[in-house]
């Protein structure tokens, strides 16, 4: 079914049940209906922190010699294909969807 199909259906059958008036008394009583709180955003706070964190770790653990490591043996798998087992491609392929999936998140925390 279309759209429009299920619109038309909803408006053709559409039904009204009495209520006697109660909803006018109700929002007759009530003031104001309650506004939404606002809550604070500590995303803008936490994000930050814990990606600070995050790259210090990084570094202090010494993660950059890990993927220089990885550049160059990938980079020499490249020159003999042969070598290339599937191990190296799952986690060629884990690589790129994780930077995806990063970079997915990071735009929409943006936007």
């Amino acid at each position: 079914m279309k759209d429009d199909n299920i619109k038309r259906f909803f408006d053709d059958h559409k039904q009204t049940i009495s209520d006697q008036g109660f909803s006018e008394r109700l929002f007759a009583t009530l003031d104001c209906l309650p506004q939404p709180e606002v809550k604070k955003d500590r995303s803008r706070f936490i994000i930050p922190v814990f990606a600070l964190a995050g790259f210090l770790i990084f570094v202090l653990l010494g993660g950059y010699s890990a993927i220089i490591d990885g550049l160059t043996s990938l980079g020499g798998t490249f020159s003999e294909l042969k070598s290339v087992t599937p191990e190296i491609v799952v986690s060629f392929l884990l690589t790129a969807l994780a930077i995806f999936g990063v970079s997915k998140f990071a735009n929409e925390e943006v936007g």
